[in-house]
């Protein structure tokens, strides 16, 4: 029986280190992987919060007074702005430049300049001229088929946006842009 323990050999040291440099290896590739999943999710939770955002400002936007946004948006055209309403130019420290159009303005700050998950976003809704003309035309967006009568005249009522939202939501905290495209409808097509 003692010469059974006597032949039995245990692992050498560098038998140990070389395991355990292996095992390093693979475990900082493990970790990295990890690591690199986790960014990925954070970003992409942020983008659908951003995208949300954007939505909820296309309802906000669908609740108002269709004449009222609508001639805002083609008075800053016509004075030769990019007829678009945004967040830096109404939040809750300043006065609002918005406050005679939308029908609540007081929530109009919150709208624009939202705080999701103590991160701060900002909004720019802008009208899409050359969309619009190309309703007024009776063309598909896109191609040059023309569609029926009855598809200009309801060009009248409908307003196409386009929502930009902003905010530290890539990788490491960079900033990021979303783009939601829409249209908010005249009161009289509700």
């Amino acid at each position: 029986m003692k010469k059974a323990f006597q032949k039995e050999q245990g692992f050498s040291l560098l038998e140990v280190l070389a395991a355990i440099v292996i095992l390093s290896i693979i475990s900082l590739v493990l970790t990295s992987y990890f690591t690199n999943a986790l960014s990925y999710s954070k970003s992409n939770q942020n983008r659908t919060v951003m995208v949300n955002l954007a939505r909820n400002a296309l309802f906000y936007m669908e609740k108002q007074n269709f004449a009222s946004i609508k001639d805002l948006l083609l008075q800053e055209q016509q004075s030769g702005l990019a007829p678009s309403i945004q967040g830096s130019r109404c939040s809750s420290t300043q006065q609002c430049a918005y406050t005679g159009v939308f029908l609540n303005p007081e929530v109009l700050p919150e709208v624009l300049n939202p705080v999701v998950n103590n991160i701060q976003y900002e909004l720019e809704i802008m009208y899409q001229e050359e969309l619009h003309e190309e309703m007024k035309q009776g063309k598909v967006p896109g191609t040059e088929e023309s569609t029926e009568e009855r598809k200009v005249q309801m060009s009248q009522y409908l307003l196409p946006l386009q929502v930009k939202v902003t905010g530290p939501g890539g990788p490491k905290g960079s900033m990021v842009e979303t783009i939601v495209e829409g249209y908010i409808s005249d009161e009289k097509i509700r």
